[in-house]
């Protein structure tokens, strides 16, 4: 099978840098003087290691709840003797002054800083520190309008002296800095970002005609002088004079202009013109329209200033715009393509802009929509990877309804334990923590018990054991609390039973948990509340049969209140033969300890004996099941007895009745755990039933002949 793109395994060096990271004092440093972080004087790094590092700190800052800030970090990094950095991407208000003064001696060539708000003037020397050696600055921030302080407090800031800066973006400058006299100094760029820059002289971005290759002016006023600049810049690969919205635009955008763009400059690859009005129709009539299959062929473009390209462009965007229905687009790549693309977008913007509530709340529902099944082919499973830890960085910091709704909706776009394992423990604990208030929104209520649920279904014992530890029962049966007083049998309350029944399945810790928590009272209080609920009593039964499996547990269910209960769900017709077969299941192990353990006179060992053997004669020994059995052990531990010939013989129907409807399924697992050669042994017992032992042999011969129908 050929993996996606971007579906390798972490490189040895990202693991290591990790490893290094998350222990720095027993790798690379040491503790100096008041326990300051100090570089091991034998420890020298080249500037691959040394980016990574810096790099990584700041994902992991963004990324891993359990990781802390460490006070000196970059000071680690001061002496370029030891230590080089070539190329840093530092981001919001964990980056300080101090710490890009700290390697200030270092010869960056790349430096983006994203919406490092505590940033001020300082900042700005420390950076013409670097001006002999850096060939890309970038800034981008999340609230230009209270965080762009380091550009405004000094008026005079200049780049000169820059000489080898080829990429800038000054996206979001504010209107007071003239941009012409700012960027007047720096002969050498081949790339510039103006987004949101206010361009009253635009003539001066000729001096770069015979050098820019990529320029980017999104959400920037277009008038006739800057479109005149533009088809003069003709070496230009990349355009974006693309708008958020069309509302504010007082610019339209004709068949003329577009076809003066396609014929000045013939070297665009990629052109972006998303939120324009088109002034007139720059459409082939629908009846010219060639018919057929979506073709990017330049003679086929449904856009007629497109025909006029040399090739197809590698990307053509036009969202919000009348052109981006049309059928034949003459580019590999469009907006309505590039789901993949779009989806690291989004993920790069919440882990960005991750206190800015409006882009939280949007991000987390594009999330939900671009994880669903229809673009999943797609997506590979490292990207996939990247927006549960996104999701799940947005439930740690907003408690906000509409996020933590759109975070647990996206989640269940997963293969729920599978894609979530990774982050087992963390997923869990945000989940529990969403479900501990006593009064929380119905519908995210709804769905984070509906995750637990599935997150404790089908994985292995020492997960539920640890989830159990993290208060899952306590919590589960909180919610069960709450919904009887509110006498409300709701979505919730079922699947908090079910989520009881998965977590205590072969986990004896669990089971005790759930006693000690009040679990039986509950049971009974919800049995008698509602006494009409099939699917209720099924999940509450399932449970109970994990408990009573426990023989250290069982005593605290032989009492005379619950065997009653017990013995009268024998004749439920709940749910198929479900609740009168989970009934009867923990009446059988309690019936495998012997007569000795029965001190109660009433009800009777042999009269509910009794209504077991009833019981189990009145199901239907074909019925199919809604029920997944991972093991058989605890029933094959009934088989080879005569103290208790009922529960022999409800293990051996149980068997019976697995084998015959799913053989598939359950032969196998039989064969592997050792049933064939319990069930032969019922056989050879004199008390075994002659009921039981016709079953038995049938239940004995059916994986054996399944077997040998596989050999052949």
């Amino acid at each position: 099978m050929v993996s996606k793109a971007g579906d390798d395994p972490d490189s040895l060096m990202s693991l290591c840098s990790v490893f290094c990271l998350k222990n720095l004092r027993r790798t690379m440093c040491f503790s100096g003087e008041q326990n300051r972080l100090q570089l091991r004087p034998d420890v020298f790094l080249p500037g691959e290691i040394c980016d990574r590092l810096v790099n990584e700190y700041m994902d992991l800052l963004h990324t891993d709840s359990d990781f802390e800030p460490q006070d000196g970090f970059f000071q680690l990094f001061s002496d370029p003797r030891s230590t080089r950095l070539t190329r840093l991407q530092l981001r919001e208000d964990l980056v300080r002054d101090r710490d890009l003064e700290a390697i200030g001696k270092q010869d960056l060539m790349e430096l983006h800083l994203t919406c490092c708000n505590r940033l001020t003037a300082r900042s700005l020397q420390t950076l013409c520190s670097f001006k002999h050696s850096l060939r890309s600055l970038s800034e981008d921030e999340e609230d230009l309008e209270e965080h762009l302080q380091w550009h405004t407090v000094d008026l005079d800031f200049s780049f000169q002296g820059f000489n080898r800066l080829r990429l800038l973006n000054l996206g979001g400058l504010r209107a007071e800095l003239d941009v012409e006299t700012l960027l007047r100094p720096l002969p050498a760029l081949t790339s510039l970002d103006l987004s949101s820059v206010h361009l009253p002289r635009p003539a001066f971005l000729t001096q770069w005609s015979e050098r820019l290759a990529s320029l980017v002016l999104y959400n920037v006023e277009l008038t006739e002088e800057l479109i005149h600049t533009l088809l003069q810049m003709s070496r230009l690969r990349h355009l974006d004079i693309s708008r958020e919205n069309q509302r504010t635009s007082k610019f339209k955008m004709t068949r003329k202009i577009l076809s003066s763009i396609v014929q000045s400059l013939v070297d665009l690859v990629s052109l972006d013109i998303s939120g324009h009005i088109m002034l007139d129709n720059c459409t082939v009539p629908a009846f010219e329209d060639v018919v057929g299959r979506p073709s990017i062929e330049l003679c086929k473009s449904s856009i007629y200033p497109f025909q006029e390209l040399k090739r197809p462009l590698q990307f053509l965007g036009l969202y919000n715009t009348t052109l981006c229905n049309v059928t034949h687009i003459p580019a590999y790549k469009t907006v309505s393509n590039v789901f993949a693309v779009c989806l690291q977008l989004v993920i790069t913007a919440l882990k960005t802009h991750k206190y800015d509530k409006s882009i939280q709340v949007t991000g987390s529902a594009a999330l939900f929509y671009l994880t669903n099944t229809e673009y999943r082919s797609d997506q590979s499973v490292r990207l996939r990877r990247q927006v549960i830890q996104v999701v799940l960085n947005g439930m740690e910091h907003y408690q906000e309804v509409t996020v933590q709704r759109n975070c647990c909706l996206t989640l269940c776009n997963f293969s729920i334990p599978e894609e979530l394992e990774f982050q087992y423990h963390r997923v869990n604990l945000l989940l529990l923590k969403i479900l501990e208030p006593a009064r929380q929104d119905e519908s995210i209520q709804r769905i984070a018990v509906h995750l637990c649920n599935a997150l404790v279904c089908q994985v292995d014992n020492d997960h539920k054991e640890a989830v159990g530890k993290m208060g899952f029962v306590k919590t589960m049966l909180n919610l069960i609390q709450k919904k009887l007083q509110d006498r409300m049998c709701d979505q919730v309350m079922e699947f908090s039973w079910s989520a009881l029944w998965n977590i205590t399945d072969e986990t004896p810790d669990n089971c005790q948990m759930f006693l000690e928590c009040n679990g039986m009272n509950l049971f009974l209080d919800c049995l008698k509340e509602f006494p009409d609920k099939q699917e209720l009593h099924r999940n509450m039964l399932g449970l109970l049969g994990n408990v009573a499996e426990v023989k250290a547990l069982r005593p605290q269910l032989l009492t005379k209140q619950f065997i009653t209960v017990f013995s009268e769900l024998l004749d439920s017709k709940a749910d198929g033969i479900e609740v009168s077969y989970n009934a009867c299941g923990v009446l059988s192990h309690i019936m495998f300890d012997g007569p000795e353990v029965w001190t109660m006179e009433e009800p009777r060992r042999t009269h509910v004996m009794d209504k077991m053997w009833a019981a189990i004669q009145s199901w239907d020994v074909s019925s199919r099941r809604n029920i997944n059995y991972r093991s058989f052990e605890p029933m094959l531990r009934l088989l080879p007895q005569s103290g208790a010939p009922v529960s022999q013989h409800w293990a051996t129907w149980a068997l019976y009745n697995l084998v015959s409807v799913y053989p598939g399924k359950y032969c196998p697992l039989l064969i592997k755990e050792g049933g064939v050669i319990l069930l032969q042994k019922v056989l050879e017992l004199e008390s075994s039933h002659q009921e039981t032992k016709d079953m038995g042999g049938i239940s004995f011969h059916s994986p054996v002949r399944d077997e040998s129908d596989t050999d052949s």
